[in-house]
């Protein structure tokens, strides 16, 4: 089953994918000045730009950070949990979590 999460304004916020006890949720977001973890998978794109993939265990599951570098800036771009929590919950895990990225900038500290 696939379905929208949305907030009290009625934003779309989360994607939340479940099929047989697994659980996706997904969200978009957009913090600039993002401090990546040593421990982050790097992946070049063409030389110019990087990704960095930054994976932490969770609860049931695993959550996952994407972060997009140009050379100029990063920005966390998104971030999803994959486990067996309810999708709603995982969203509010996920939401709480990119506050306290969008106090700090750092997500070593997740």
């Amino acid at each position: 089953m696939i379905s929208i999460h949305t907030d009290e304004a009625g934003e779309n916020t989360a994607r939340i994918i479940e099929v047989d006890g697994e659980v996706v949720v997904s969200m978009d977001t957009f913090i600039e000045g993002v401090v990546v973890p040593p421990d982050a998978e790097v992946v070049e794109i063409g030389g110019r730009y990087k990704l960095y993939v930054v994976r932490r265990d969770r609860p049931e599951g695993r959550i996952e950070f994407l972060v997009y570098d140009n050379g100029t800036k990063r920005q966390l771009i998104s971030a999803r949990y994959i486990g067996s929590i309810r999708g709603e919950d995982a969203v509010k895990l996920l939401k709480g979590l990119l506050d306290a990225i969008a106090k700090t900038y750092d997500l070593s500290k997740i």
